[in-house]
């Protein structure tokens, strides 16, 4: 007797939606398999001892796998969640971070930080205001490599004080030959906020969104 005959389809289509619809083998799946192997076996030919053990072991291995997998995202979960609880405590601290803006207070002087890589023959700071205009100038001479503060008075060009604000600073450096030393410049404000984004969380310092992991000192505000 003849038998029907079942023609395929000429493409892929059906294998790509199995494949679509598959789902990564996990220990449930493992553990299913084996049981099915196992009551499906051929007694004559029964899987061998040391085959079976090995893929006891193999099971025992994806559960521990799993288990460690598990484990460690908790413990990620909860590392962010005390990342995040402790940078609450930033918020009314004054913070430095890499940046060129800071606070100035009325009658106060303000602190200007920056790094210089290797030693600068001249160093000459510009402090601008909130719109962008140069308000006053620091020129400094002979200045070793590393972290350096110079003092602002908080006056103009002039001697007169100036309001309080927001202000930032460049830095421009030369050594000896006269070739330009490239500073690295810190910011330096209060936190007024601390905002928690996708698990991260950032203070607001001078009106601008910091990574709390930028951040390289941490003061009472005074």
């Amino acid at each position: 007797m003849a038998q029907a005959v079942n023609f395929l389809p000429t493409d892929n289509s059906a294998s790509q939606v199995k494949g679509a619809e598959s789902k990564e083998l996990g220990k449930e799946d493992f553990l299913k398999l084996l049981v099915a192997q196992l009551s499906t076996q051929d007694p004559l030919n029964p899987v061998e001892g040391q085959e079976f053990t090995a893929q006891l072991a193999q099971f025992s291995s994806l559960e521990q796998m799993s288990n460690v997998n598990k484990n460690l995202e908790e413990i990620q979960k909860f590392n962010v969640s005390l990342v995040n609880s402790s940078s609450i405590d930033l918020i009314g601290k004054k913070v430095n971070a890499p940046g060129d803006t800071f606070d100035h207070k009325d009658g106060s002087t303000s602190a200007l930080t920056y790094n210089l890589p290797k030693e600068a023959a001249s160093v000459n700071i510009d402090v601008i205001d909130s719109t962008g205009v140069k308000v006053d100038s620091i020129n400094l001479t002979q200045q070793s490599a590393g972290l350096q503060t110079a003092i602002w008075d908080g006056t103009d060009k002039s001697g007169k004080p100036l309001p309080k604000g927001n202000y930032s600073f460049s830095v421009t450096a030369e050594d000896g030959v006269g070739n330009l030393v490239q500073a690295e410049l810190f910011s330096s404000g209060l936190v007024t906020d601390v905002i928690l984004e996708n698990d991260q969380a950032f203070a607001v310092v001078n009106g601008q969104k910091l990574d709390t992991k930028d951040i390289t000192k941490i003061s009472i505000n005074q």
